[in-house]
């Protein structure tokens, strides 16, 4: 076994985590304060920033998608601002790597450079107030009349979908045939007649990222991604398992980026004469971020690996990874907040920040629970 990553590999992560220390993370407590118009326009221009630095769609340039390429710079735009990570990730892989795994060579031709390089923003709509990780609940549907198909339906909570000029929206084009057989993934442009979106939801961390509802109202789609109704459920579940790695690399990078904000206080701050970091209840909490951190990559880099290979256990791997990962952002954060004490509990400090960002990690694209039971299922299906 050999852990070690390329020098292509090293020289992305080197590359990324320059380019992001000089752009993105000067810009990263704004997106977080800032007002919604502000922030969709600092987005914008951080995703431009990415993509004519090539960085934006690291891991989509081949053939396949390289997801090690992914997760390596997925972890140090993180690192850098959490928000840019998520959009970006929303834009390209969500939208763009769902298009490249499925779309016809016409549709893949017209929307991938545009994403890989900004001057498209794309999102991907398909959870519901009742329809989360239940994706067989949702109500949208669609009908065809002529050269187009109907939408009619809300999505609740769409990352990018204030800033995006496409967006790749569930619904049923045949109940009765239900979920695995009766959805498709549709192809909606921003100027679409009966598109909807308006209302801006605030959420608790992460607020860089443009999120809003999205109401179709007899909107129209002439697309459907592949261009064959029914394959939707697949697609979706696919292109959700592979980003298993995205979401792994958003909580390592969070994780690390607390690390290194609370080593570097625990080397300056001093009580009863000494650093901080000299006092072992201080330590001891370093120990621990690093190996959260350290055993979350590992985890990461591994998934990534396996479903390259294709290895039969892949998702699997991708359910302990998101498990392991998501859950130990939290705490590393947690540790953090500790170690910063009341220094870190003051608004607009980057460890309050880091510390709402974190939590999207476990309840994001199945929760902990869901993963959970991902992997207890797949344990006792082994010996049915």
């Amino acid at each position: 076994m050999d852990y070690e990553l390329t020098e292509g590999q090293k020289k992305l992560q080197q590359d990324v985590a320059a380019f992001c220390i000089k752009e993105i993370v000067p810009g990263a407590q704004k997106l977080d304060e800032g007002p919604r118009e502000e922030v969709c326009k600092l987005m914008k221009e951080n995703l431009k920033k990415l993509g004519e630095a090539g960085f934006l769609g690291s891991g989509l340039e081949g053939d396949a998608i390289d997801l090690i390429d992914c997760y390596i710079a997925g972890e140090e735009i993180t690192k850098a601002c959490a928000s840019t990570y998520v959009s970006a990730r929303s834009s390209v892989f969500m939208c763009g790597g769902t298009l490249k795994l499925f779309g016809t060579p016409e549709q893949k031709e017209r929307f991938l450079p545009a994403l890989m390089k900004a001057e498209m923003i794309g999102a991907l709509a398909y959870t519901e107030a009742e329809a989360g990780s239940d994706i067989a609940s949702i109500s949208t549907t669609a009908r065809k009349e002529g050269d187009v198909w109907v939408l009619n339906g809300v999505k609740d909570i769409v990352a990018n979908a204030l800033i995006a000029d496409v967006l790749l929206v569930l619904a049923y084009t045949e109940k009765e045939a239900g979920a695995e057989g009766g959805m498709s993934l549709f192809i909606v442009e921003k100027d679409a007649r009966g598109l909807d979106i308006s209302d801006s939801i605030e959420t608790m961390g992460l607020r860089g990222v443009p999120v809003s509802a999205v109401k179709l109202e007899d909107c129209e789609a002439k697309e459907i991604v592949g261009g064959e109704p029914g394959k939707g459920y697949e697609q979706l579940e696919r292109i959700l398992k592979m980003g298993t790695v995205g979401m792994v690399s958003f909580c390592v990078g969070v994780g690390t980026s607390c690390m290194e904000k609370a080593t570097q206080h625990a080397k300056t701050r001093k009580a009863f004469g000494k650093p901080i970091g000299i006092y072992q209840e201080v330590g001891f909490k370093l120990a621990d971020m690093f190996t959260y951190n350290d055993l979350g990559r590992m985890l990461g880099l591994r998934t990534a690996w396996a479903m390259n290979e294709g290895e039969n256990e892949a998702d699997i791997l991708g359910s302990c990874a998101k498990l392991f990962a998501g859950e130990s952002a939290t705490k590393i954060a947690n540790l953090a907040m500790q170690v910063f004490a009341g220094h870190g509990y003051i608004k607009g400090t980057d460890i309050e920040r880091l510390y709402r960002d974190a939590r999207f990690g476990e309840i994001c694209e199945g929760p902990s629970e869901i993963q959970r039971t991902v992997i207890a299922k797949n344990e006792l299906d082994k010996f049915v």
